[in-house]
């Protein structure tokens, strides 16, 4: 079903407010490897058309992309674990470091927006806009 305010081709906006209430989940198929400088993220690359037979013969790809997380980067990976919605992470991130929620919520609604971006995670939605472990 789709979503009443959602066109074809195009998609909804949401609010930072409405935003706080989603519930960010991992990617599966990312696997979270360590080394001497770091948590790395990989994630499998999707095959292009000249990533396939008789291209790729020629011309060599790789099939995973890895990104390299800091600290901060790392403490909300983990926070988007499927239970926790947004606004939870940001009061954790603004109470272990001592900032304000507003300074919270823009470094951390930031770092997940580029994680969305590159298909890291996903932030589910229920159709109210409220998380879907709460009821009123």
């Amino acid at each position: 079903m789709k979503h009443p305010e959602s066109k074809k081709g195009s998609r909804v906006r949401l609010t930072p407010e409405r935003l706080l209430s989603g519930v960010p989940h991992r990617n599966s198929v990312v696997e979270l490897k360590e080394d001497e400088n770091g948590p790395v993220l990989w994630a499998p690359i999707r095959r292009r058309w000249w990533m396939k037979a008789p291209f790729s013969w020629l011309l060599p790809y790789r099939e995973r992309k890895g990104f390299r997380l800091d600290a901060l980067g790392y403490e909300v990976w983990q926070g988007c674990d499927g239970t926790r919605t947004i606004e939870q992470i940001v009061d954790e991130f603004a109470e272990r470091h001592r900032t304000s929620f507003h300074e919270a919520r823009l470094a951390v609604m930031e770092f997940i927006r580029t994680m969305t971006e590159r298909e890291l995670i996903a932030v589910v939605m229920d159709g109210s806009g409220t998380p879907p472990n709460e009821t009123d």
